[in-house]
């Protein structure tokens, strides 16, 4: 009984070694840089999934700071920039307008200069179209960027319930 013993004993730290082994020198690395200790992580799928949420939650930490500081093209920065062109176009906005409801209206008051007839206002309304769709444009990569954040924040989350078996 005491071969089989030495056996088992011998053969779960085979395992074990093996465990703490299987991470790469670069993950342990990241783990260690980002303050995680590469001990407490099992496996190089478990190691991957906390340097992905930590960068995740270091990533929005700093646009929360830039945000503060105005250093970043935001859905505010762009409701400013479609104010002023609204201004330019002749719309009046109101302070709870959405982004989409601005640019709405911009684009009707638009459609109305191209139908007006008079040749210098249909090369202003496409000029002014020019600016709209360039803040259309913005406002959809800001969105689709907000929109991968999310879907990689719930894979992360769905990841995370699969290791802990729930």
């Amino acid at each position: 009984m005491s071969s089989i013993s030495s056996i088992s004993s011998t053969q779960s730290m085979a395992v074990s070694t093996y465990k703490s082994d299987e991470l790469s020198t670069s993950t342990k690395m990241k783990l260690e840089a980002l303050g995680i200790d590469p001990s407490s992580v099992t496996s190089e799928a478990q190691a991957q999934q906390l340097i992905a949420q930590a960068e995740a939650t270091k990533h929005q930490n700093n646009s929360g700071q830039q945000q503060e500081k105005g250093g970043n093209t935001s859905e505010q920065a762009l409701i400013s920039e479609a104010k002023e062109l609204a201004a330019k176009v002749g719309v009046s906005v109101s302070t709870d307008d959405t982004l989409d409801d601005i640019t709405g209206n911009i684009a009707d008051q638009i459609q109305v200069m191209m139908d007006s007839g008079d040749p210098s206002k249909i090369k202003t309304a496409q000029k002014y179209q020019s600016e709209l769709a360039a803040i259309s444009d913005q406002a959809d990569s800001i969105s689709s960027t907000q929109q991968n954040i999310f879907n990689a924040m719930n894979m992360i989350s769905v990841s995370n319930k699969y290791a802990l078996g729930l």
